[in-house]
């Protein structure tokens, strides 16, 4: 099969891969513990997802039934999808990095946002950055020494230094637009 899919699709690939079959509800809760802090993905584009690679048998759904819950399906990654997800791997090239940012992108407009408001942006970006070093180290901390982890680990240390940066450039500019008039 030599279907171009989006990165979403290897994500999902991947993480079936690594962690073996899943519903889209503990897909996406697994998701959120290892590659959200640099792939988010919802929890509807999951399960989106899941029907098209099972579409394309690069995963098999079984549903299960359980009592007094509704039922769920289980996801589990066929021999084609393992193939698709390593020539992917192998063959697609590097892609320069260019993440999108709202808070950045009304950043950018500042001289627009009353100076009040910039400052509460700007608060709440670098309480974010502060959350995402909280996490990111824990994560660190627990994958550290863990053989089979050894990429995850990596990834995170770089996660932690790229919140530190980015909290260290919020407070330097809370430091600039402090010497600014507030609000009339």
């Amino acid at each position: 099969m030599d279907v171009q899919l989006p990165p979403t699709s290897y994500a999902v690939l991947g993480l079936l891969g690594r962690r073996g079959p899943m519903s889209g509800y503990d897909l996406t809760a697994y998701a959120d513990r290892s590659i959200a802090y640099f792939w988010p993905i919802s929890r509807s584009l999951v399960y989106r997802e899941l029907a098209r690679l099972e579409r394309l048998g690069l995963v098999t759904g079984t549903d299960v039934p359980q009592r007094r819950l509704p039922d769920k399906r289980i996801y589990d990654l066929t021999r084609e999808g393992e193939r698709a997800l390593d020539r992917w791997l192998v063959e697609n090239p590097f892609e320069r990095d260019r993440g999108r940012s709202a808070f950045l992108l009304m950043f950018f407009f500042g001289e627009r946002i009353p100076p009040s408001r910039l400052r509460g942006l700007l608060d709440a970006y670098r309480r974010a950055a502060e959350q995402d070093i909280e996490d990111l180290t824990a994560i660190v901390e627990h994958l550290v020494g863990v053989p089979r982890a050894r990429f995850g680990y990596l990834a995170a240390q770089l996660g932690v230094r790229a919140a530190r940066d980015r909290q260290e450039w919020a407070r330097e500019v809370e430091l600039a637009l402090a010497a600014e008039p507030a609000d009339p």
